[in-house]
């Protein structure tokens, strides 16, 4: 779930070398930085319903990813049948798929 409101978020302020730059590594709570290292546990990352006590850039692992882009190709694809995946791609799916209509109807409410 954070992986799917960060990506569609704006993201410039949560570029890796200008954060160290300004030494926001220890206030973010990256992931890259030995757990003691880190500042004290704290919301340091929001939208929709997703949050996290960790930068989102550390946190969100290459398979979120994956699974973020086999559910594009999937939803966009004519041939939708979950049963034919295994259970947690399914499941990935089902989340990511709940997450995009709740940001649809979110979109109708404002207009």
């Amino acid at each position: 779930m954070v992986a799917f409101h960060f990506q569609s978020s704006s993201q410039a302020g949560w570029r890796c070398d200008e954060c160290r730059r300004q030494g926001l590594e220890v206030r973010r709570r990256c992931g890259w930085l030995p757990a003691e290292l880190r500042g004290p546990r704290r919301l340091v990352w929001a939208r929709g319903r997703a949050s996290t006590e960790e930068c989102p850039k550390s946190l969100i692992t290459p398979q979120s990813l994956e699974w973020m882009e086999r559910f594009f190709a999937w939803k966009f694809a004519g041939d939708r049948r979950l049963e034919e995946l295994d259970a947690r791609l399914a499941d990935a799916f089902l989340l990511l798929e709940a997450e995009w209509r709740k940001g649809a109807n979110d979109e109708h409410k404002s207009s």
